[in-house]
């Protein structure tokens, strides 16, 4: 794809063309390395998951992580199917394009072409089941947070109802169980902190041609919307980490804690402090994942779209082209 990328850098078409698939198969290949590298980092999430502070719940509030697991296992389902369609596109549309290759190859293969093109697509196959498999591992973490800090939350608002009356009896259990809420809340801003998102963004170029609606329009639209999902998905998720984390803090206000003994209170205070700073998720700690990061990356790419189509439609700027 390098070679192809350097020989056809004056066709603006071809170029775009290459680029999309290039940049995507490069940033599968930093995410493996990525977690190649960290796996024993991985393994420690895995081992630190497994800590008795996060099964340390009634049984009433497990529907949050069933909740969570239902919804992992969903989005899993349906990212895997449409990334699935996707593949199903590349094998087809040469054929209805009258292309030799789903990819672009410099050489000549002559009666070996059919051999490249299985090995192109098994290997595209392989690579977007691996691909959506990181993705959706990634985003199941951070949703096991966001479902712990729901947990949480709840928690912390039974102390309330569970010991209504002031007394040394009751400040004493509610005591023990603050210091369950103040360790539970640690881990959780551990486990948040250990999301680490090896993302890389795409500067994808896209290159629709006015009037023409064709296989690969088709193919490109379905990987726009891939692209899209998987974006919104990261966002979400951290979204949702970032409200109910700040949302601790406000259910330590629904305490009746000004009633109750200091130690109360300073256990209160501490988790109140913790919780001022949202949780967030980062890639590669230059952008949060948030609702507004991916808006604000919807505008910036809708912005660039602008531009490249008005680009390849002035008369002006063909020789650019």
């Amino acid at each position: 794809m390098s070679i192809e990328v350097a020989y056809n850098l004056k066709d603006f078409i071809k170029l775009s063309e290459t680029l999309y698939m290039m940049i995507t198969v490069a940033e599968y290949v930093i995410k493996q390395i990525s977690l190649s590298y960290k796996k024993k980092a991985f393994l420690k999430i895995i081992e630190f998951l497994k800590d008795p502070i996060f099964l340390s719940y009634p049984y009433e509030l497990d529907h949050y992580m069933v909740k969570t697991v239902r919804q992992s296992t969903f989005i899993a389902n349906t990212y895997r199917y449409i990334v699935g369609c996707c593949v199903v596109l590349y094998l087809v549309y040469p054929m209805v394009d009258h292309k030799s290759l789903p990819f672009p190859f410099p050489l000549e293969l002559g009666v070996y072409r059919y051999f490249m093109y299985a090995f192109q697509i098994v290997t595209v196959g392989i690579g977007a089941w691996n691909n959506s498999s990181i993705d959706t591992l990634t985003t199941s973490l951070m949703g096991i947070s966001a479902a712990q800090l729901d947990i949480l939350y709840e928690k912390i608002i039974r102390i309330q109802n569970e010991a209504p009356e002031n007394g040394n009896k009751n400040d004493k259990n509610v005591l023990k169980v603050l210091r369950q809420c103040v360790k539970h809340h640690n881990a959780i801003i551990q486990l948040s902190a250990s999301i680490k998102m090896y993302r890389y963004i795409k500067f994808m170029v896209y290159i629709f041609i006015i009037g023409t609606i064709n296989s690969q329009f088709i193919m490109l639209l379905n990987y726009i919307i891939i692209l899209m999902i998987q974006l919104f998905i990261y966002c979400w998720y951290g979204n949702e980490i970032m409200i109910k984390s700040v949302q601790i803090g406000e259910a330590c206000y629904k305490i009746d804690w000004y009633n109750r003994d200091k130690s109360v209170g300073q256990f209160l205070f501490i988790i109140m402090e913790r919780s001022k700073r949202p949780l967030t998720v980062t890639t590669v700690k230059l952008s949060t994942l948030s609702l507004t990061s991916f808006k604000s990356l919807l505008q910036w790419s809708y912005s660039c779209l602008t531009l490249l189509l008005k680009m390849y439609q002035d008369p002006n700027n063909k020789e650019l082209i």
